[in-house]
């Protein structure tokens, strides 16, 4: 994640596709790469929705003084991605949502 502009973001994707190509000989996954605003889309990142909260909230400082808090990171799981999974996979029932017990 990149704190700054778009432009920047890409000059940093330019900048990674190049380090992994020449010196670790991998390449960049273009169909999974994402430059997003996490205000407007969230973005996920290895099963983690990841955005930015919009809600504003205010503090008490050091001498009383009233301190505005915003932009802070939200990590969410998809529960509907997760729940798919466990009942494509069986340790889910697609009915009731409840889990299957597995015995060994």
């Amino acid at each position: 994640m990149i704190r700054g502009s778009r432009e920047d973001a890409v000059k940093f994707l330019i900048l990674i596709k190049t380090f992994l190509a020449d010196k670790l000989k991998l390449t960049l996954s273009l169909t999974k790469t994402k430059i997003t605003n996490p205000k407007l889309e969230p973005a996920l990142f290895l099963g983690t929705l990841i955005s930015i909260s919009n809600h504003i909230y205010s503090a008490k400082g050091l001498h009383h003084q009233r301190i505005r808090a915003v932009s802070q990171l939200r990590m969410i799981a998809p529960m509907e991605r997760i729940y798919k999974k466990l009942i494509t996979t069986g340790f889910m029932s697609a009915k009731y949502k409840t889990g299957i017990p597995r015995f060994l």
